[in-house]
Order: structure tokens, then C-alpha cells, then sequence
């Protein structure tokens, strides 16, 4: 049957009931269950991300099970992940291909041991730092009856990662299906721009390789841009198509060699002087963990170029992505029209 109590809405595999949606649920194989309309939900976004976990069991419990699209809550039937036995902070992330604003997470339990979930946190943010895990928190989830999946309401909490952190000794976190219901906060803008940088190694490390749209991180695989070796002052430049707001940049790194981003800057700004390279700076890169992705928030800054700075000598500049969030100031003040009327 489906529970709605407070923000959690629970439903039952075995009763073969529709998801919470914007509908009325029931199931004609049960007239007797009592009809439960739910409110509105944006669409599933988590089959768009890619999945990750502090550990893995088996091969037949990795982490990209809890997004494959089945909520089968029998562990033995190969849908559901799994960490390995007793591990400290267990964690399942979800890394998404924007920002996005988030109204509302979904988790299946396993339909043994379904106490393992107990006190399991749902963070969702924009920091790798702790592996996302110190991202705001949109629940806990204080329990979820065996084979039954709980909906938890996130009210629109930004962010490009979606974490279930486990925190203490000895536990182990199995899910059998995470949806992650929301909309892109604001659009990637990076590939509507031009590409260049200060020098080029090869062929294969132009500039426009990191607005690609292919975040992998493995320099010889041929996604990633690539400074010549031991330059001052590196750079790496995206000319946007006209004057955006910029809520947040999200760069991703490399997957050796990851120091080399250290204390990189991210300029905005509309000036061409010493390549753009002297706007007024949205963050410093204090370091990105190798094969990752982070994201710095810049409060709408203005600007046509967005740069990534390396100052200082003998330095080397690889990317493996650049995302752009924002609009123009048109777009913008719709988006804002809009939450207002949805509020």
C-alpha cells in the first residue's frame, strides 16, 4: 500500500502500485486498497547521472544498480547495490550531468535485512569534499519497511550530487532503487561558447575538448585539453555568444596528475585584457580529487569570458570538462517569475 506520512510516502513492490506521481494510486489487482492521490513530481532524473559507491560487494551489486530502472527488492534477483561487510560510513552518490534543483528523492529497501537502512542520510549538493557526503542534508531516513520504497521531499535543494551516507562502524548500505526527482537549475551554457587556451600540447588536448559534453576523465582517451609542458601562467578561456549571468562553474580533472589543478582561478568578466585573465575572480581552486568533478558557486556574476587561471611558473593546465551554469538576464528574471508562482 502507499503511506503518506509527513514528507515520506511509501509504496510496496509486491503490490505492483504505480510510483509517486502526479496521479491517483491504486492497483486493480487490489480493489480494496484505499486510493491516495500525491502531489506533483518532476521527472526521475537519476538514470542521467552515473553512480558511484564507497565500496562494492560483488559484480552483481555495483552501484549503478540503484538506477537501472528496477525496484525489484530482492537482493539474490541482481538489482540491487551493495557495500562491502562492516565498512565505517558507507556512501551511494550520484553524480549528475548539471545543477539541478531537487524536489524529491525516492529509495527502495531490500526486502531482508531491511534495518540496515536505518539513519541513512540524503545530502545533495555541489562539493566532492568527504566524496559529497558533507553536502546539506535533505533527510534522514529513519526506517523503511522490507521491499517498500519511501519518498523523502527535498523542496527544491540545488545540487549536482545526490548522496545516501550511512554514518557510523560496521555498516552496510544496500538499495535497491534511488529516483531523484527535479529539473536542471539552469542550462550548461559552456557549449554555445568558443574555446582557446594559452598553448596546446597536441592534436589531442585542444581547448574545445572541454566543452565536449564528455566528462571522462582519462587524459589518454582524448576528452581532456592539455597545455604545453612547464608554462607561466597557463590559461584556458570559453568566449560565451553574448553577457550571461553565471551561477556556478563545475570543472572536472583529470584522472593522474590531479595536483596540477591546484589553486587554478576562475575569472568572469567582460574584459579582453591579458586575456581575460584579469576579470574579477568567482573562486580559487584549492584542489580537485583525481577523476572528479567540482563545482563552485559565483552568485551571477556577469560576463562573456570565464577563464581557468593557473598562475606561476613551470606550470601545466589539463581539463577534462568545463560547465557553465546561467543565463541571460532575460532568462534569468523568467526563471525567477517562475519559482515565485510555483512557490
Amino acid at each position: 500500500m502507499y503511506l503518506h506520512v509527513n514528507t515520506i510516502c511509501y509504496r510496496s513492490y509486491s503490490l505492483s502500485v504505480f510510483p509517486c506521481k502526479n496521479r491517483t494510486l491504486f492497483s486493480h489487482s487490489f480493489p480494496n486498497i484505499n486510493k491516495v492521490s500525491i502531489t506533483a513530481s518532476l521527472p526521475n532524473v537519476a538514470p542521467s547521472g552515473t553512480a558511484s559507491q564507497s565500496t562494492t560487494l560483488s559484480d552483481s551489486a555495483r552501484a549503478w544498480n540503484a538506477i537501472d530502472g528496477k525496484s525489484d527488492p530482492v537482493y539474490y534477483h541482481g538489482s540491487c547495490t551493495h557495500t562491502a561487510h562492516d565498512q565505517s560510513d558507507p556512501w551511494w552518490r550520484l553524480l549528475l550531468p548539471g545543477i539541478y534543483r531537487i524536489t524529491a528523492v525516492s529509495v527502495t529497501n531490500r526486502d531482508e535485512l531491511a534495518e540496515r537502512i536505518n539513519n541513512a542520510e540524503i545530502r545533495i549538493g555541489n562539493s566532492a569534499e568527504n566524496n559529497g557526503n558533507n553536502n546539506p542534508r535533505c533527510a534522514v531516513i529513519p526506517s523503511i519497511p522490507a521491499a517498500q520504497t519511501a519518498t523523502f521531499q527535498c523542496g527544491g535543494m540545488e545540487g549536482r550530487f545526490v548522496n545516501v551516507y550511512l554514518p557510523g562502524a560496521a555498516k552496510v548500505l544496500t538499495l535497491c532503487e534511488v529516483e531523484v526527482y527535479g529539473a536542471a537549475s539552469l542550462p550548461n551554457v559552456a557549449p554555445s561558447g568558443t574555446a582557446s587556451q594559452s598553448t596546446t600540447l597536441s592534436d589531442s588536448a585542444r581547448a574545445w575538448k572541454a566543452i565536449d559534453g564528455n566528462s571522462d576523465p582519462v587524459y589518454y582517451h582524448g576528452s581532456c585539453t592539455h597545455t604545453a609542458h612547464d608554462q607561466s601562467d597557463p590559461w584556458w578561456r570559453l568566449l560565451l555568444p553574448g553577457i550571461y549571468r553565471i551561477t556556478a562553474v563545475s570543472v572536472t580533472n583529470r584522472d593522474e596528475l590531479a595536483e596540477r589543478i591546484n589553486n587554478a582561478e576562475i575569472r568572469i568578466g567582460n574584459s579582453a585584457e591579458n586575456n581575460g585573465n584579469n576579470n574579477p575572480r568567482c573562486a580559487v581552486i584549492p584542489s580537485i580529487p583525481a577523476a572528479q568533478t567540482a563545482t563552485f558557486q559565483c552568485g551571477g556574476m556577469e560576463g562573456r569570458f570565464v577563464n581557468v587561471y593557473l598562475p606561476g611558473a613551470a606550470k601545466v593546465l589539463t581539463l577534462c570538462e568545463v560547465e557553465v551554469y546561467g543565463g541571460t538576464t532575460s532568462n534569468l528574471s523568467s526563471l525567477k517569475l517562475l519559482k515565485s508562482l510555483s512557490r
